[in-house]
């Protein structure tokens, strides 16, 4: 693939999305077999203050194919196996939920979603956070139902890894994931005193109309969910939370999708990261996506789940309403885009689409055969 590919309908359409309110600021980064071809970015981080490709973003749910690389280093290092009971790593965990597994959790299907309880803003400890996943009651016998779980599960994926390695999964994370792929500027929880030092590079959330669908009295109705009021919060800026409060730049983002290609530091094996986008859950209605049936991989979303039209063997993961990771094993392609605006979901699922179908588009002929047909 050319270094000057045309990406220039890509960068403008993230210009257009600003101009029309969708976000006040992105950045967008995109390699081809690990050499990058765009680092760009749009709009300002805080009034008057222009946006850098090496300010912090937040990645929200973006964050969860890291902690399943977490896991899945423990799985080549034999310490787990993906059907061990999660009760055999954390303490308490009853209450319907004793056949739950690992695998499970990764394919969203452990039955504890906890929907208008999950403690992701709550301010709350890691422990105390897990005690009251542990002790909530099954909403449906482990792996017979989907349910996608926003933070809950990762939590316990979390736990998980320290109850292996005895090291916190955020210190985990950056001694086996980010230092390893010079993600310098990534973190998984900022604390109060270190973000003093890196303020000046901390974009805010900004919410731009985002809402969530709620049933009440047997109709649905979406509720304003002001995020902002919460996320930008000191104390929430710094909670360690490994599927949905992780910090940094798109393009090293885009790192770690680059080392799953097998361009760079590997931090798992090919073979693994062939176990991890395989499907592992078909045909399954998820209830938080008002019965869908996407295919899921282990902690990743794979093929269908992934906006607009890309390749068949795409992965990846979203974040919420905001930001996308994407590798495409078969033309070397990734994608991290990553903004900081929050609006209706169908409009940030239109936002993606086109940035990721421009970028396909500006691939040509070469990949064209490789794409979904939808």
């Amino acid at each position: 693939m050319p270094q000057d590919l045309d990406l220039s309908v890509a960068v403008d359409l993230v210009e257009q999305q600003r101009l029309a309110g969708l976000h006040d600021a992105a950045q967008l980064f995109i390699s081809i077999d690990g050499i990058p071809i765009l680092d760009t970015v749009t709009g300002e981080r805080v009034p008057s203050v222009a946006l850098r490709n090496d300010d912090l973003m937040m990645w929200y749910s973006a964050s969860k194919p890291i902690t399943t690389v977490a896991i899945l280093q423990l799985w080549e290092r034999g310490l787990l196996r993906l059907d061990d009971p999660v009760a055999n790593f954390i303490d308490g965990w009853d209450a319907g939920k004793e056949r739950c597994t690992i695998r499970h959790v990764l394919t969203h299907t452990g039955g504890f979603s906890m929907p208008g309880e999950d403690p992701f803003d709550a301010n709350l400890t890691y422990a105390e956070a897990i005690a009251l996943i542990a002790a909530h009651p099954a909403e449906h016998p482990p792996g017979t139902q989907a349910a996608y779980h926003p933070s809950t599960g990762w939590k316990v994926l979390g736990a998980i890894v320290k109850s292996v390695t005895g090291r916190p999964i955020d210190l985990y994370v950056r001694e086996h994931i980010f230092e390893p792929l010079a993600m310098t500027s990534c973190h998984m929880g900022i604390s109060l005193e270190e973000q003093p030092a890196i303020e000046s590079r901390l974009t805010p959330i900004a919410w731009k109309g985002y809402a969530i669908p709620n049933f009440e009295n047997g109709s649905l109705q979406m509720v304003e969910y002001r995020m902002d009021q919460i996320h930008n919060e000191p104390w929430h800026i710094a909670k360690i939370e490994p599927g949905g409060n992780m910090r940094g730049p798109a393009r090293e983002l885009g790192r770690f999708y680059e080392s799953l290609l097998g361009f760079g530091p590997p931090v798992i094996e090919q073979r693994t990261v062939e176990v991890m986008i395989a499907a592992h859950r078909m045909g399954m209605p998820d209830r938080t996506y008002l019965n869908q049936t996407f295919p899921w991989g282990l902690g990743v979303e794979i093929s269908t789940k992934i906006p607009g039209r890309p390749g068949r063997r795409a992965f990846g993961h979203g974040g919420m309403a905001s930001s996308r990771g994407l590798a495409d094993p078969d033309c070397g392609l990734v994608i991290a885009f990553v903004t900081n605006g929050l609006p209706n979901p169908l409009a940030h699922e239109q936002r993606v689409s086109s940035v990721i179908d421009a970028v396909y588009d500006a691939l040509g002929d070469d990949v064209a055969q490789l794409r979904l047909v939808r």
